[in-house]
Formats: structure tokens, C-alpha cells, sequence
């Protein structure tokens, strides 16, 4: 599954042909996209592959720690290693297929009083644990994986 920001430069495979997703409502996710909630998805390293634009990509990091990729051409979110682990978050709305399941909502608690997303499909409060996130969206390739140790 082939994936790119708004302008085209940055492009990336992701190297499966269906993704599994989750919705986070944080007010920090509502900020950053400027939507009601954020939808993404992590795949594991061996999984992912940079296509072009990887050096047109900047950060920015809060002090709690959040960080924030992005094109430096169009401000998409991008992918980015996913919490020093053998992880990329990718954001499920970069993806040119639609072929993507949302299994899990995160941060429930969080929702915007106007949002129209839809909350029921696994809601979690917070955030889960992050194996267990990431054995939701990565299933069998996760437990074939569980020796990085998390």
C-alpha cells in the first residue's frame, strides 16, 4: 500500500494490503489535526519503506514528550518511529487505499462534545498499554515479533 502527503513528497510502502487502525480524541490529536479525532496505525520496521521526501521532513516535540512529524513542503503528518520501538505510526489518512479497518478507540474520554466520530468499535479511556495497542493493530505479526521486548 502505497502512501504521500498532500504535495507528493514524501511517499513511503507499506507493505501489506490492509491496514489495521485506531481513532485517538485526545485534545492533543484534535489540535494536531484539526479534526475531531486522528486516525493511525503502526507497522512494524521490516513492514515499512521510505519511497522519497524522507529528508523533507521536520519535527516538532512538546515538552510532555508528544511529537509531531510533518512535511516541511505541505504539513501533512507523516510517519515516524513509533515510542523507540521497531515501529512506524502511520497516519491512516495518507494511505491511497481504503482498505483500512478502525479496531480500537483510544482516549474516549477525551471526545470533543461536537464530534460526530463514532466511539464504540474497542473504546478505551485512555491510552491502552502500548503492546497491547500494538498487538490489536498488528495481530499475528506482533506475536511473531514479541522478542524486541516491550
Amino acid at each position: 500500500m502505497i502512501g504521500s502527503c498532500l504535495c507528493g513528497a514524501v511517499t513511503f510502502n507499506v507493505k501489506f494490503d490492509s491496514l489495521k487502525a485506531y481513532q485517538c480524541h485526545c485534545s492533543l490529536c484534535r489540535k494536531q489535526t484539526g479534526a475531531a479525532s486522528s486516525c493511525g496505525t503502526v507497522v512494524h520496521v521490516n513492514k515499512f519503506e521510505w519511497l522519497s521526501g524522507e529528508s523533507n521532513i521536520s519535527a516538532w516535540v512538546k515538552s510532555t514528550g508528544y511529537t509531531s512529524h510533518f512535511c516541511s513542503s505541505c504539513g501533512s503528518s507523516v510517519p515516524n518511529k513509533f515510542r523507540g520501538n521497531p515501529y512506524y505510526w502511520v497516519p491512516a489518512g495518507l494511505m491511497d487505499s481504503e482498505n483500512i479497518e478502525v479496531v480500537a478507540n483510544i482516549f474516549v474520554c477525551d471526545v470533543a462534545s461536537w464530534s460526530q466520530v463514532s466511539t464504540s468499535i474497542n473504546p478505551y479511556e485512555t491510552r491502552p498499554e502500548v503492546e497491547n495497542l500494538i498487538a490489536q493493530l498488528c495481530g499475528d505479526t506482533y506475536q511473531a515479533n514479541q522478542t524486541y521486548g516491550f
